[in-house]
């Protein structure tokens, strides 16, 4: 296995497609059980207090609306360094600013992860809501194995549920 990790799922569940990072977590947590290494964090929208929570991980899997040129459902995996070393003025993500100022203030420091993947979807609606877009909805499934093959990669096999639980979707039940 491949060191400490982490599986976070980023977003506002309250606007629409930036929740996607959160359900698709929500999806993954009740597919798979993963090994003691690997932690999964519903980062929400986080930010700068996340420290704790990845200060110990060699390496992040993030997965996050991306607020870039495309079309709605369009999946992009970015590693750490071409989404890192953006410009500030470049938004990608509602939570650029928080998240990645912190993991360039651990680095700066010599602390958190060193290996990032970002697994973004391209959102179509970012409204206040709390359903997802179609578009957005149908990447789902896509993003776990996406996600499932980064961790691959590592030399980790997450052992499937059977059956199955259902998404811990908290922000859908009244």
């Amino acid at each position: 296995m491949s060191g400490k990790g982490a599986i976070l799922g980023i977003g506002n569940v309250l606007q629409r497609d930036d929740g996607i990072g959160i359900k698709i977590l929500s999806y993954i947590d009740a597919q798979y059980r993963f090994p003691e290494n690997v932690e999964l964090v519903d980062a929400g929208t986080c930010g700068a207090t996340l420290n704790t929570a990845i200060v110990d991980k060699q390496w992040l899997v993030i997965i996050d609306a991306l607020n870039v040129p495309g079309d709605p459902g369009e999946i992009r995996i970015l590693a750490g360094e071409s989404f890192i070393n953006r410009p500030a003025q470049t938004k990608m993500s509602p939570h650029q600013v928080g998240f990645l100022d912190l993991i360039q203030l651990m680095r700066m420091e010599g602390t958190g992860p060193d290996d990032l993947e970002l697994v973004g979807i391209i959102p179509g609606d970012l409204e206040n809501g709390i359903d997802i877009s179609p578009a957005v909805e149908q990447t789902i499934e896509p993003v776990i194995k996406m996600v499932l093959e980064l961790l691959e990669k590592r030399g980790i096999s997450p052992e499937k549920r059977d059956p199955p639980g259902d998404p811990d979707l908290w922000w859908m039940n009244p």
